[in-house]
């Protein structure tokens, strides 16, 4: 998602994943959210609310390729049913952190 000038106002949901910030001296910033929602805002003002949102270089591949197969392990029947459901989410958002992540 891009927004240019005279944007039409709207409201997106946000899944888990990269979103680049880039600024006007033509710097950038890579961030990865866990999901939320982006509201463009007359005027071409982009608002971004999320739960979390984290520096990509905050995370390591290793550690992340770690918190899937813990995560795994507990998806696949090692725990009560809400502690499965919360590793499916858990999976969920670490496979789209692995897929940005170099």
């Amino acid at each position: 998602m891009g927004v240019l000038a005279n944007h039409v106002p709207s409201i997106e949901q946000l899944k888990p994943g990269l979103v680049e910030i880039i600024e006007e001296g033509g710097g950038s910033k890579q961030f990865f959210l866990s999901g939320g929602f982006a509201t463009v805002q007359p005027g071409s003002l982009l608002s971004i609310n999320a739960v979390e949102g984290y520096p990509i270089e905050d995370f390591s591949a290793e550690a992340i390729k770690n918190q899937i197969a813990e995560a795994q392990k507990v998806a696949s029947g090692g725990g009560s049913e809400q502690d499965i459901a919360e590793a499916k989410i858990e999976l969920e958002v670490l496979e789209s952190l692995q897929a940005v992540v170099k």
